[in-house]
C-alpha cells in the first residue's frame, strides 16, 4: 500500500512541474518570475512550519509545567 500512495505523490509532483513548464512555454511566462514565486512560497512556507514548531514547543512547555 505504501507503494500507491508514494507513486501517486510522485505522479502529483510531476503534473506539477509539468503545468509549469507548460505555463512558462505556452503562456511566455518569465522564469524569473516563476523563480521568484517559488522563493515567496518557501518562505511562507518556513513561516508556517516556525510557527508550528513553536506552537508545539509552547504547548509541550504548558503541559510539562501542569504536572
Amino acid at each position: 500500500m505504501a507503494r500507491k500512495s508514494r507513486r501517486s505523490f510522485i505522479t502529483s509532483v510531476l503534473a506539477c512541474i509539468a503545468f509549469v513548464a507548460a505555463a512558462i512555454w505556452s503562456w511566455d511566462l518569465p522564469v524569473k518570475d516563476v523563480v521568484a514565486y517559488l522563493v515567496l512560497l518557501l518562505v511562507f512556507l518556513a513561516v508556517i512550519v516556525a510557527a508550528a514548531l513553536a506552537g508545539g514547543a509552547l504547548l509541550s512547555w504548558l503541559r510539562r509545567r501542569k504536572k
